[in-house]
């Protein structure tokens, strides 16, 4: 797609000064936008659309994110609401049905329903059914990166013994002794102290001496 044909415009030099700004420090969202620019634009292709101007594909990227946001939120909240920590078919199901209330679908007010045989998952399925699948403009890497982690060994892996019983060999072995236990110190400052008591004392001696 083309940016409708403008070479340049008041919002276009607009977004690219923005761009240019912000290229010296790339935030943490950078890559996820970028990539939902391309699909926002791929799915605009797919229905007809053969241009944008730079700020429509923005506001568009903005709505499709925010709301990819609440849909996330959205099963969370009713994963923990069933007192689980992850969701299910189930949680995003209710999420859809939620995000689809204000417009309404099939069904939607009948109770009771199951939810695997939900209206607006119907929809969906019809929707697949008829529409073919666009891939993706280019392979995306997975995201977010997720480095290696050390794992601290354990009791049982670094072959020692907890040193309590009440703490079982699953867990991270402690460091070395010397790294924790509390050592006596010898008090440097009270000594340097004392030292610089008896020169100061020295010092005012002499003092008066040179005045007699």
């Amino acid at each position: 797609m083309s940016h409708g044909g403008v070479e340049s415009t008041k919002d276009t030099r607009k977004s690219e000064g923005q761009r240019s700004l912000s290229s010296g420090r790339p935030k943490a969202d950078d890559f996820g936008r970028e990539v939902s620019k391309i699909a926002v634009a791929q799915i605009c292709e797919s229905v007809g659309y053969q241009g944008f101007k730079e700020s429509s594909l923005e506001a568009l990227t903005d709505i499709s994110i925010r709301f990819l946001c609440e849909f996330g939120k959205n099963s969370s909240f009713h994963a923990n609401l069933a007192g689980r920590t992850e969701c299910n078919m189930f949680d995003i199901t209710w999420a859809l049905e939620d995000s689809g209330a204000s417009h309404g679908f099939p069904g939607a007010s009948e109770i009771g329903n199951c939810l695997v045989g939900s209206g607006i998952v119907r929809e969906i399925i019809q929707f697949v059914d008829l529409k073919e699948e666009i891939p993706f403009a280019q392979p995306v890497p997975k995201f977010p990166v997720v480095k290696d982690r050390k794992l601290i060994p354990s009791f049982e892996h670094m072959n020692e013994t907890p040193p309590g019983k009440h703490i079982p060999t699953w867990l991270p072995a402690l460091p070395d002794p010397h790294s924790y236990i509390h050592t006596p110190l010898w008090n440097e400052r009270a000594s340097d102290l004392l030292v610089l008591m008896r020169l100061s004392k020295q010092g005012s001696r002499e003092r008066l001496r040179g005045l007699c």
